[in-house]
């Protein structure tokens, strides 16, 4: 993993196949592990070129005061063009999971010459209020029994796998993999302490 520098910022990159081939970049959901190293080999397998990476304030990408951050969402749109840009190959597939397919479905519509095609996971469309009416919700007892636990130490690597593997179980999910994801994600975070005091 490595980091690039794109709008003003450093973004951590991770990159797959060769870098001759079309450009799908992925954008996690804050974290670039969000996708699966499996997936990304396949893609790339594929005849492409798949670069996962960090959102502002996760991994190896730039890190701002987590309680006043001096971005918005279009910011961040930003970021993923300015990254295509950057990585060359010219437009690229986007794909975007979680918190990240909210950023790159602003990336498309503010950077449309960026992208060639926009492939969307586990997210939602980018608005305010509630969902459109023939679209499904959040489970509000889902929300509340997620949302109601006390937050982990962050300093502390196994309380906060044990947080993620314990939300993953109320959301179904594999709790197992969950833990193993954040404990990577742990383990590549600079520090669990705002750089700005």
């Amino acid at each position: 993993m490595t980091t690039i520098n794109a709008n003003e910022i450093a973004l951590g990159i991770q990159s797959f196949g060769d870098d001759d081939a079309p450009l799908v970049l992925l954008a996690g959901g804050t974290t670039m592990l969000s996708w699966p190293d499996a997936l990304c080999e396949r893609l790339a397998a594929g005849g492409r070129r798949v670069v996962r990476y960090d959102l502002r304030d996760s991994g190896e990408s730039t890190t701002t005061d987590p309680e006043a951050p001096a971005y918005t969402l279009r910011g961040l749109a930003a970021d993923a063009a300015a990254l295509a840009d950057a990585l060359g190959g010219g437009p690229a597939h986007l794909a975007g999971m979680g918190v990240g397919g909210m950023v790159v479905q602003v990336a498309v519509l503010d950077h449309p010459g960026a992208f060639s095609a926009l492939t969307l996971a586990g997210t939602r469309a980018v608005a305010p209020g509630p969902p459109d009416d023939d679209l499904p919700d959040h489970d509000q007892a889902t929300m509340s029994r997620l949302f109601a636990r006390p937050m982990p130490d962050w300093t502390d690597r196994e309380a906060v796998a044990e947080f993620a593997a314990a939300g993953a179980e109320i959301l179904g999910d594999d709790p197992v993999a969950a833990r193993a994801i954040a404990a990577r994600i742990w383990d590549r975070t600079p520090g669990t302490a705002s750089p700005v005091p």
